[in-house]
């Protein structure tokens, strides 16, 4: 009989401690895969989907103009800039203002765009709740937040107002066309959208802009592309990478992936206690039999191979409970999602708006290093009780009961 066989054998002696040892290493092994899919889904969600916030993997501002935010720091219309396949790109006119309608006024921020371009950037602009994206200089797209305080709907007139780059006030009457959803509560209320031609005319400026969105189909390709736009910019355009954008996300990557090396390391610290205090145990209650064997003349090392027979046995029945079952519910979470608050449908992390419907990252590669994991462990830790048993002298072993 082959070694795998007396091993498979060997390890249904004792069927409880067995099933027991199983499935806690099982359970182990199903934790790591599941929860390294889910904070690896979180991270990559807030960083993937910065188009929930209007934001970019890369932006450019005229130098200056992020501490002060005035309207007059402007760069020129930004030329044809050089960046990977599938990459979108809005340029934007921004200002502050005041929105006012005959219920009352509320303080906004303007955004003047290419309406075609910034759908592209920002999620809120493919979510209308009601009306349609303006193509008339006098059209204005509001948030359901912000149409709910001041009682506007498509059709409805409102007055924005806003200071102009001379420092003058400029005000002009806009009509409602689109009322657009966000996932973010603060952006439904607090942006508008325009025509780029309507806010410069509005701002009194000329054909300038105040920043420029880029989002890439690869979020890790932001720092290679930030660096080519610095040399291509000029000086004074400030080019800056999600990660400078918002460092508290870089931060919370850092953490999590920190976190997830720390559950992995006591979760198979565990599997090896438990293959270990299995595989001693049976080994010590089988010590007179393992001494009839030496005695009759099998080899020290035949011994050490079934011993790690039955540890393979015990890795592969867990491998098949845990992966098997780690592996199905992180890819079906990272089709249905997860909601992790039932009661919104975002959070806020350092200005990053995170969809509380979070789609775990599901990566063969990650079941099959976690897996690897388990068997390195399970024949690791066979080897003292193996070794243990092949350092005594057949006579001894027999002597043991």
């Amino acid at each position: 009989m082959s070694t795998l066989s007396l091993g498979w054998r060997n390890i249904w002696r004792n069927r409880r401690r067995t099933l027991i040892s199983m499935s806690a290493i099982g359970v182990g092994l199903f934790l790591v895969i599941f929860y390294s899919g889910m904070v690896g889904g979180l991270i990559g969600e807030a960083r993937n989907e910065l188009d929930n916030a209007g934001m970019g993997h890369v932006e450019l501002f005229a130098k200056g103009y992020r501490p002060r935010r005035e309207v007059s720091i402007s760069m020129p219309a930004v030329p044809a800039l050089q960046l990977p396949p599938g990459a979108e790109v809005s340029a934007r006119v921004v200002s502050r203002g005041l929105a006012t309608s005959a219920r009352g006024n509320e303080p906004v921020q303007l955004f003047g765009v290419d309406f075609s371009a910034e759908k592209n950037v920002s999620a809120h602009l493919r979510q209308l709740r009601d009306g349609a994206l303006p193509e008339d200089p006098r059209g204005v797209l509001v948030g359901e937040q912000l149409a709910e305080r001041l009682g506007l709907k498509v059709g409805s007139k409102v007055r924005l107002m806003v200071q102009r780059a001379d420092t003058e006030m400029g005000a002009d009457l806009f009509r409602v066309r689109g009322i657009f959803h966000s996932i973010s509560p603060q952006i439904g209320q607090r942006q508008v959208f325009v025509t780029q031609a309507a806010a410069r005319e509005l701002l009194g400026v000329a054909d300038v802009t105040h920043q420029v969105v880029v989002q890439l189909p690869d979020a890790a390709q932001a720092d290679a592309v930030a660096a080519a736009l610095r040399g291509s910019a000029g000086e004074n355009v400030e080019v800056l990478t999600w990660g400078e954008l918002l460092p508290i996300l870089k931060r919370m990557e850092a953490l999590t992936n920190n976190a997830v090396i720390a559950l992995a390391f006591f979760v198979y610290l565990l599997v090896g206690l438990g293959v270990l205090n299995t595989m001693l145990m049976s080994v010590l209650e089988r010590t007179r039999e393992l001494g009839v064997l030496m005695a009759l003349g099998t080899r020290p090392s035949r011994v050490v191979k079934l011993v790690l027979a039955e540890s393979f046995w015990i890795a592969t029945l867990s491998v098949v409970i845990g992966a098997t079952l780690g592996a199905l519910l992180t890819w079906h979470f990272s089709h249905a999602g997860l909601r992790v608050n039932a009661a919104a449908e975002s959070f806020q992390i350092g200005g990053a708006t995170i969809s509380t419907l979070v789609k775990t990252r599901f990566a063969l590669a990650d079941v099959t290093k976690a897996t690897l994991f388990v068997y390195v462990m399970a024949l690791v830790v066979g080897l003292y009780p193996a070794t243990r048993v092949t350092r005594l002298q057949p006579a001894e072993a027999l002597r043991r009961t």
